[in-house]
């Protein structure tokens, strides 16, 4: 690292430590870290949403800065947890699919993670249940660690739960062909991964993984608080990945004939490519209106169940004193579609499938918004310097810490997305550009349209704009090793 870079973090470090009242930087900063699974920013009310309830990441955003303009590296699970956690763009990593996520630790090599940075540094690194690629609901119905990265761990939990196999009201809204295993003991190619399947469970959810998630990280947080050894607790939330599991309780709130559906253009696909479609309406069996209602219905119970379990776990760390001294993080590995363009779940490079929550609640330090173009890859820096350690040589991320002193600082004049090996995203202030493999392109302007109803790719009006954007993520290709 630059010896500028290394005096800009100590000042950041400095700053950060005197604002909570510190003497001196013996007692380290701890990190909450939050992360939900597919789950796109436009499904929380601080980021818009008017129709799903999320009021414990609502007052979470309240009290921290809501980064409004974030991007995933991968519209999907393992590569983008696999750029999250080692700070590279997911081809530098060598994770470019789920099936790939395997290969991490190998491909890492000595090179610490996020977490194992924090270890390497004298600190307690915990993971419950989600955070490297987990298969759900294999993995979770077979309480397993999926592809994890043991280094980064002092101590990890997988949070066993029974997914499609709940007790309670079952329904499966799309056309997937599933192989229901009466004997629950064979858990993988059952056909639930991709289903919007969905079981409202009577109780409270008490046997449900987000729910086991938040019990054990408050158990933590609980011996943390005790032996005040500095932590760095890292808690995945797989709701609301389907299958779509919640209490019954919880889809009350969300009557499915009352749910609005996104606004349609009509002719919508006429300028978007066979390579831009993904999962939709017309493909999965979604033929009615009721059917797209009840998805809507049953995500937006689990967002809310999900909700709930944040809500615990920072009611827990304020109740135990730990919020003077904590930064929390909360966040999802991806964006999510729920109907725009009649588009479903992830795997597009569109706004709502590569849009990524990011807030984080630093002690000491004003609530603000911030519209800086950002990405994941940048949160491992940015906690590093937050916690006043080094920044490794590795990590392609920039820190987002300045703006803290300024929200309206530009961190990045770009940023980019990935999906398969040769489908990219380049996000501008003003643009979204998309290439694919086959030379198929969208341009939408961002200011003027977004919702991306309108491709502009082949208006000669914005030819110019096109050939700067093809400019730029040619060198932002080049640049990633």
């Amino acid at each position: 690292m630059p010896a500028v870079r290394l005096v800009v973090a100590a000042c950041f470090a400095f700053v950060f430590l005197a604002a909570i009242g510190q003497t001196s930087q013996a007692e380290k900063p701890n990190v909450l870290f939050i992360i939900s699974d597919d789950l796109g920013s436009q499904s929380l009310g601080c980021f818009g949403n008017q129709q799903c309830r999320s009021p414990h990441i609502d007052a979470l955003a309240g009290e921290g800065m809501k980064f409004e303009r974030t991007y995933t590296q991968y519209p999907v699970c393992g590569p983008s947890r696999a750029s999250l956690m080692s700070g590279m763009y997911a081809q530098a990593i060598g994770v470019t699919s789920n099936g790939a996520s395997d290969r991490f630790t190998k491909n890492l090599g000595d090179r610490p993670t996020l977490a194992q940075h924090f270890k390497d540094n004298g600190y307690y690194t915990a993971r419950v249940s989600k955070i490297y690629h987990m298969r759900v609901p294999g993995d979770i119905t077979a309480g397993v660690d999926g592809p994890d990265h043991a280094a980064s761990w002092t101590e990890r939990f997988n949070c066993q739960a029974p997914e499609q196999w709940s007790e309670g009201e079952h329904e499966h809204l799309t056309r997937e062909r599933l192989k229901p295993d009466p004997n629950q003991s064979i858990h993988y190619g059952l056909g639930y991964g991709g289903a919007f399947y969905v079981v409202k469970t009577p109780g409270d959810g008490a046997e449900q993984a987000d729910m086991k998630a938040a019990a054990k990280a408050i158990e933590i947080l609980e011996a943390r608080a005790e032996d005040k050894q500095p932590f760095f607790l890292a808690v995945g939330l797989v709701r609301p990945h389907v299958p779509l599991v919640a209490p019954a309780s919880f889809f009350e709130e969300y009557p499915a004939e009352e749910m609005a559906l996104p606004k349609q253009l009509d002719g919508d696909w006429d300028d978007i490519p066979k390579a831009g479609i993904v999962k939709n309406s017309r493909g999965s069996g979604l033929d009615t209106q009721l059917k797209k209602q009840k998805v809507l219905e049953a995500y937006y119970a689990s967002v809310t169940f999900m909700d709930a379990q944040v809500g615990k776990m920072v009611a827990a760390l304020d109740r135990l004193g730990l919020d003077q001294n904590t930064i929390v993080v909360f966040t999802a590995d991806h964006g999510y579609h729920l109907g725009e363009h009649e588009f479903w779940q992830k795997m597009s490079l569109h706004e709502e499938s590569t849009r990524i929550p990011l807030i984080v609640r630093v002690p000491g330090k004003d609530a603000a918004t911030t519209a800086a173009l950002s990405q994941q890859i940048d949160i491992y820096p940015t906690l590093a310097e937050l916690c006043g350690l080094r920044v490794p040589a590795h990590v392609q991320g920039k820190s987002l810490a300045s703006v803290w002193s300024d929200p309206q600082a530009t961190i990045h004049d770009e940023v980019y997305t990935l999906r398969s090996r040769a489908d990219h995203l380049l996000r501008t202030d003003r643009w979204a550009f998309m290439r694919y493999g086959n030379g198929d392109i969208e341009l939408y302007d961002m200011q003027s349209d977004p919702q991306q109803f309108h491709n502009l790719a082949q208006d000669p009006q914005h030819a110019d704009a096109l050939a700067d954007l093809e400019s730029r993520l040619e060198k932002k290709l080049a640049s990633i090793q």
